[in-house]
């Protein structure tokens, strides 16, 4: 009876109402505790997920700068990153202009990540110089205010303080460094560097050239794709787009890119480039005949300007690059020759006030007034004021080494060029 009483006693409706909430309480709590730890562990191998992509991505990385060579053709390839494990490796690498550039994709467990970058050898057999000057039996004479500093590389003739309209050599000493024997040639280039600029340069040389139609204000193309190729008429003003990326922009004639123009990593090719005062990017310029730069441009790293003359029936002929007052180029400027017989030689002036930091390598004549800070390497120095004209003199320029350019992985141009290193990831 005792048993049957307590079944059957009457509670307050108030305690079974408590009773509910209080399961529902503990019900919601018991959830959310669930719910928190299935968050915390989706978090948690997400986070996993993100970090064996990135660790594949490095390792893809490590594998693309491994390689000793520079590649003719785009070269595409994929594996897998680690035996017996599903993390796979996709990528290619082709030349862009004068730099590397790979793009990169890496999955695993159906997650995919990528990247792409320029990058550049570091180290060839003359790294160490800041001036190499061809031996072709005649000293290098210096006059005015020249400084050289570093590692210098000139003919067995050597160096000499020189006189040129009534203006002696300033200085003490007339290098502050060490000085070695340099041979008839240049240091070579590789083949496939030059193929490949012949290459760009074939494209505006063939036939006259159709406008694209797609000149918009701003394009763009990832470096994971093909290369896109932009045609503009023949005069083909660059007077403020936006060009960024995986992106050709040829011309038959002339490209004037203005100070309003922002151009990041692209190839401009035509036989005419023209850049405006003030303009501010990092670009490649690639032309058949000349290149011109106004006061006060800046060009950021990594860029080029790249004079490669032209071949053709009628004969061969020279590119000259202007680099006027109060210009700063980060990166490289190259004049190059058809060939090491060719009597037709490219012509590099680098003007008082500006500032090339980094490398110049010129096949024929270099007139320097500026300042150079990395290395030069050059056939010829040249002087004309008025009627007067001298060959191997320097007329108030300076040449002084960098740490910075050494490890600026400049040097896959060179033949025989070693150690990759990730110059500038890309979009």
């Amino acid at each position: 009876m005792l048993i049957r009483a307590v079944f059957y006693k009457r509670l307050p409706a108030g305690s079974l109402i408590a009773t509910l909430v209080l399961a529902l309480v503990i019900f919601i709590t018991c959830g959310m505790l669930l719910l928190a730890l299935y968050h915390f562990k989706y978090f948690e191998i997400n986070d996993q997920l993100e970090q064996r992509l990135e660790d594949d991505l490095q390792s893809g990385i490590e594998r693309v700068l491994a390689a000793e060579h520079i590649t003719a053709t785009p070269e595409q390839d994929s594996s897998l990153l680690f035996e017996d494990q599903p993390d796979s490796l996709y990528y290619r690498n082709e030349q862009w202009g004068c730099f590397q550039a790979s793009g990169i994709k890496v999955t695993y467990k159906g997650r995919i990540k990528t990247t792409s970058f320029l990058y550049g050898a570091e180290h060839f057999r003359y790294k160490d110089a800041s001036l190499y000057l061809a031996d072709h039996d005649r000293p290098l004479s210096l006059t005015g205010d020249t400084y050289i500093e570093g590692r210098a590389y000139v003919p067995k003739s050597g160096l000499r303080s020189g006189f040129f309209q009534q203006k002696g050599f300033s200085r003490k000493n007339l290098i502050e460094g060490t000085i070695d024997s340099s041979s008839k040639q240049l240091p070579p280039l590789a083949t496939t560097f030059r193929k490949q600029l012949r290459e760009l340069g074939n494209r505006v040389t063939d036939t006259l050239l159709s406008p694209s139609g797609d000149a918009a204000d701003s394009l763009e193309q990832s470096f994971l794709n093909a290369p896109r190729q932009l045609v503009l008429p023949r005069k083909g003003v660059l007077a403020h787009q936006h060009l960024k990326g995986k992106l050709i922009v040829l011309s038959d004639s002339v490209i004037e890119i203005g100070s309003g123009a922002h151009l990041e990593d692209v190839l401009l090719v035509a036989p005419f480039i023209h850049f405006t005062s003030g303009f501010k990017g990092a670009v490649q310029a690639i032309a058949l005949d000349s290149i011109t730069v106004d006061s006060s441009c800046v060009f950021e790293y990594p860029s080029a300007l790249v004079g490669i003359g032209r071949s053709n029936a009628i004969g061969n002929t020279s590119a000259t690059i202007t680099l006027h007052n109060g210009i700063t180029v980060h990166g490289m400027i190259l004049g190059l020759a058809e060939n090491d017989r060719s009597n037709i030689k490219p012509v590099v002036k680098i003007k008082p006030g500006a500032t090339v930091k980094g490398l110049v390598y010129n096949e024929g004549y270099t007139y320097l007034n500026g300042r150079m800070e990395g290395a030069l390497f050059t056939h010829f120095f040249f002087e004309q004021r008025g009627p007067m004209s001298m060959e191997n003199i320097l007329i108030d320029a300076t040449i002084i080494p960098s740490r910075w350019f050494r490890e600026a992985g400049y040097f896959s141009i060179f033949k025989d060029a070693t150690q990759q290193t990730l110059l500038k990831w890309l979009y």
